[in-house]
């Protein structure tokens, strides 16, 4: 079982590395340290500008491989790959992730850090994503366990509202 959850990692990984590498049409084939953070407040020291840019490049992974990672979760799920507790347990682990990191967001932003609009709006975006892939994980957990169709309606328009999000705030296609 480990051996598979790490060639799915590996092949997940592998997909977020192409699909943002040389090439993409995305934001990030043209600025490789994340999305155009650090802008609209004036000058900003160089330091400010990692600063936002790694935030941006880690949030970005964070919320495409969360997305995937839950997509091959219901996967797993329709398939009988995993008895249907040890994917509720995944998933709840996973929520407790993206909770820990939109805590971390907000506690950013609850410090008044300074950023410009541009960062602002990205860091909002994040938040909002981190909220429809926590709703995503959770419906798909209610689905693992009960197995109804409201859950399973409640993950799919989970899932299409954390993908708008990821195309609004990413750029991604």
């Amino acid at each position: 079982m480990k051996f598979a959850i790490q060639k799915v990692f590996l092949f997940f990984s592998l997909f977020v590395c192409l699909f943002f590498g040389v090439g993409s049409s995305s934001v990030w084939a043209q600025n490789p340290f994340g999305p155009p953070l650090g802008g609209g407040m004036g000058p900003t020291t160089e330091r400010e500008s990692l600063h936002m840019n790694t935030i941006g490049a880690y949030s970005a992974g964070f919320v495409l491989q969360s997305f995937g990672y839950i997509g091959v979760l219901a996967d797993v799920l329709s398939q009988n790959v995993y008895e249907p507790d040890v994917v509720r347990s995944m998933l709840m682990e996973t929520v407790s992730f993206l909770s820990n990191a939109n805590q971390q967001l907000i506690l950013y932003q609850e410090k008044n850090i300074k950023m410009g609009q541009a960062d602002q709006q990205f860091i909002n975006g994040i938040s909002d994503i981190i909220k429809d892939l926590t709703a995503e994980a959770e419906a798909l957990a209610a689905f693992a366990q009960s197995h109804a169709k409201a859950d399973l309606d409640s993950f799919k328009a989970s899932r299409e509202k954390a993908w708008e999000g990821i195309k609004k705030t990413l750029g991604v296609s």
